[in-house]
């Protein structure tokens, strides 16, 4: 009873419905995914359809013995545990209304295997529900993202979520698509996941630097090396957010101080919806220097036109 009383709010806050096949659970904090997402798993088990926790059925999901349920938790999933499942997708279920495939650390399961799972996942067996977790989407194929229902965990703070989304509501920008398509990729994944956050920023700090005029672009986005390029987007995203907090510290303060002299709020917080659209792009595989490049243009557009 004290585990469902401790994710019930967060289950309601989350607005999950159980109508969909398939279901992405991520943020950066892997325990909060697994924990968030088996609570959720368990509701497709329990005997009340609520995951109480003290039904028959939600002991046997707490022991993994249910003939319905189907879990990979590793750190690294293995080619066989993919396969295995895979064999069990054209079964009827038992007991439960439907079987419940549940994988965690998602991004682990290779390219091969998961294109093997896409096919399930794009002609769903009405029978079978997925749930997934992930601390790294940017290992997930775009193909897969696309056909399962995302589930962001939020870890803002309710200070920072005030002040970000009054800036965002003035400009009529869909602040919560916003935090789901974003700030998982920063926040939650490059500074946590990230060896090489770190060395992104300090590109992300000098292309600001850098960045006057239009004739700068060329050069700077020459200048970005490949083992960044994966992640820039949402390092520049990380940065743009916490220059439009005046009372962050997150990152140097001359950083900070350097985007707001040179962007005011109203280019940044466009900015912001623009660099959504180009992470968007760089995992449709558009290529990264000509996204950079036309991002780059835009945002010193709407500075001109800012004046």
């Amino acid at each position: 009873m004290i585990e469902c009383i401790r994710y019930l709010d967060c289950y309601k806050s989350l607005g999950l419905q159980k109508n969909k096949h398939a279901y992405l659970f991520y943020s950066s904090d892997k325990i909060k995914n697994d924990e968030v997402a088996l609570f959720f798993a368990r509701s497709f088990i329990c005997n009340e359809n609520s995951s109480c926790g003290l039904c028959d059925a939600c002991k046997q999901f707490s022991k993994n013995t249910h003939p319905d349920l189907y879990i990979i938790n590793q750190t690294s999933v293995k080619v066989e545990d993919v396969k295995k499942l895979m064999e069990k997708l054209d079964t009827k279920p038992i007991s439960a209304p439907k079987k419940v495939f549940v994988i965690l650390n998602f991004d682990t399961v290779n390219e091969i295997s998961q294109n093997k799972l896409l096919k399930s996942l794009e002609e769903p067996n009405q029978n079978n529900v997925f749930i997934l977790t992930t601390t790294k989407m940017d290992k997930i194929l775009p193909t897969v993202l696309s056909r399962v229902s995302k589930v962001y965990i939020d870890n803002l703070s309710e200070n920072d979520r005030s002040l970000l989304s009054s800036e965002y509501k003035e400009k009529n920008i869909d602040f919560q698509k916003l935090i789901q398509n974003n700030l998982s990729l920063t926040e939650m994944i490059n500074m946590v996941c990230n060896k090489d956050y770190s060395a992104t920023i300090k590109c992300v700090s000098e292309m600001f630097e850098n960045l006057n005029t239009t004739a700068d672009i060329p050069v700077i986005v020459s200048n970005i090396p490949n083992e960044t390029k994966q992640s820039f987007f949402a390092c520049m995203q990380d940065v743009v957010l916490a220059s439009l907090d005046e009372k962050s510290t997150k990152f140097d303060i001359k950083l900070l101080t350097t985007v707001r002299f040179k962007f005011p709020k109203p280019v940044l917080i466009k900015a912001s919806k623009m660099i959504e659209e180009a992470h968007i792009k760089q995992n449709s595989n558009v290529n990264f220097n000509y996204i950079l490049d036309n991002l780059l243009f835009n945002i010193l557009k709407e500075k001109f036109l800012c004046k």
